[in-house]
């Protein structure tokens, strides 16, 4: 037979050679790595199902729905944030990972199955693929928006109080154990836990954010916008807590994700601060991923805002509080009051001296304010704020007498109380009946300023100005020294007679001399007095 020409037997001996050597060139790389590390895609088109209106972000950047409704993950192994928003809403995140093995696996694994061994490092970040499809359709909760009916409302205080027994953990060692058994894998405590007690904070501040955007907390900045009629406030506190830790695969190499379940108290309050209402909520916060162990506490932190955003929304959607935000039954309530008819005494006070006997000192278990009577048989006016708390309610004379006291009756909106202690044959104070209250007039304001110590203080001053309220209501304005403990005590002019009843002052770096007291007259409208 003739030999082929040499030139063929070159070509076919190089052809050879290279089969041979790309041979044992790949056979050591499919041994090591495998067809899905190799084969498979940089990315997969994954289809995410989404509520109307809403748009998805992954990783913070808006991703784009291809023509086929789906969208774009790079295969990594880092977790993806994928979070949906839509206008009016809040919010959702989830995270997802690559969990499944690619089919390719099994492919790289059948050839050497049989002559060798399966691939040794198949685990490279295109061995692994996203779920096909993510159902995100679902219906997405919001706060609801103030109406014009509704009262404002504040979180006073975010606090934590969390018993070891009550802080928890749940750890998944791979994302993929967390989809199969995230409803079966049980909660522990650390028997070295110890109890969480932090009375104030920073959620406070940022879930007032998330009310104020929704028009419950006034932005306007007026002295006079709180009110009884329109304010509320709310404490909320943290009791139970479980955090949950899902691993991803070399996770010191590429973090994982976490969540957390937060167990939350609310307590609502009225203008002045008393409990009205109580409820509690279980939130679960949604997905958030980590890069590394050292994003891990803030990745916390940010899931924990989120759960609290969760049982807030729900606290604003409870009725009992839309009830509450709408409710104006006081006025009712004091409209109802029967006229209280005064003795006529036999004397008034009529200088700065007899205004000082006949002013007095109240205190409960919480503190004190002040006072003074206005008839000769134990009737005695004050501010509601100041007994609101009637528990160890007691009046302290001129002389330094205690006496016990009983509330008869009392105007929350108007901030004004009735006491009522033994006759003790004291001349009382003249009320000014008239609605006309001239500006710069001279006047003494007669109370207990910051310690029952310093009882029946008197200041002078001047009537800075009438301040006209929302609600019709006139509040005078006076430049006299008041200070805590004052509440409640008489403003008068040189005659004794009562001009108003002290009720608040302006703090602030650089305010000094503002002060102000509820007209005399609203003593009489108010409590039904004759």
């Amino acid at each position: 037979m003739t030999k082929p020409p040499r030139i063929f037997r070159f070509v076919f001996a190089c052809w050879n050679v290279f089969i041979l050597r790309g041979f044992c060139l790949m056979v050591p790389l499919f041994v090591i790595t495998g067809c899905a590390s190799i084969l498979n895609g940089k990315y997969q088109q994954v289809g995410i199902y989404k509520p109307k209106q809403s748009v998805i972000l992954i990783n913070g950047d808006t991703a784009t729905e291809n023509s086929l409704g789906r969208y774009t993950l790079y295969r990594d192994r880092i977790p993806k944030q994928i979070t949906i928003s839509k206008p009016g809403c809040k919010d959702e995140h989830i995270v997802v990972m690559q969990y499944k093995k690619s089919p390719l696996y099994v492919v790289s694994w059948i050839p050497f199955a049989l002559i060798f061994f399966p691939p040794l490092l198949d685990n490279g970040p295109r061995a692994f693929n996203y779920d096909k499809a993510i159902d995100l359709d679902r219906n997405m909760v919001s706060l609801p928006i103030k109406d014009s009916l509704a009262k404002e409302i504040k979180l006073n205080n975010v606090s934590v109080k969390i018993e070891p027994e009550n802080l928890k953990y749940r750890r998944f060692p791979t994302y993929k154990s967390f989809k199969k058994r995230s409803g079966r894998t049980r909660s522990y405590y650390d028997q070295d836990n110890e109890k969480v007690d932090i009375e104030n904070t920073l959620f406070a501040n940022l879930l007032n954010v998330v009310l104020k955007e929704k028009g419950y907390i006034d932005t306007t900045r007026k002295v006079f916008a709180r009110n009884f009629r329109n304010n509320l406030s709310v404490n909320a506190t943290i009791t139970h807590y479980t955090s949950h830790n899902i691993n991803n695969f070399l996770y010191w190499q590429y973090g994982g994700m976490t969540y957390s379940d937060l167990t939350i108290k609310w307590e609502v309050l009225d203008y002045y601060k008393k409990p009205v209402y109580t409820t509690t909520t279980n939130c679960t916060s949604g997905q958030f991923a980590y890069l590394n162990l050292d994003q891990y506490n803030e990745i916390i932190y940010r899931s924990i805002k989120d759960a609290m955003e969760y049982g807030l929304i729900e606290f604003m959607n409870n009725r009992e509080v839309i009830k509450l935000l709408h409710d104006q039954s006081e006025e009712k309530i004091e409209a109802a009051f029967e006229e209280i008819a005064l003795p006529t005494p036999s004397a008034y006070a009529v200088t700065i001296g007899d205004a000082i006997k006949a002013s007095v000192t109240i205190k409960n278990k919480d503190g004190h304010g002040s006072g003074f009577f206005i008839s000769n048989n134990g009737y005695i006016v004050t501010n509601y704020h100041v007994v609101s708390d009637t528990t160890g309610l007691r009046v302290i004379l001129n002389d330094q007498s205690e006496h016990s006291v009983s509330l008869i009756r009392s105007s929350k909106i108007a901030d004004l109380a009735l006491l009522k202690t033994d006759s003790l044959g004291i001349p009382p104070l003249r009320l000014h009946p008239g609605k006309t209250i001239e500006i710069a007039t001279d006047i003494y304001a007669v109370g207990t300023p910051s310690s029952e110590d310093l009882s029946q203080t008197i200041s002078k001053g001047i009537i800075s100005g009438i301040r006209n309220l929302d609600d019709g209501a006139k509040l005078i304005q006076t430049d006299a020294s008041i200070n805590a403990g004052n509440s409640g005590g008489a403003i008068v002019n040189k005659e004794a007679t009562v001009l108003g009843v002290v009720s608040s002052k302006l703090y602030g770096i650089g305010i000094e001399g503002v002060a102000f007291g509820i007209p005399a007259y609203e003593i009489f409208d108010r409590l039904k007095l004759k």
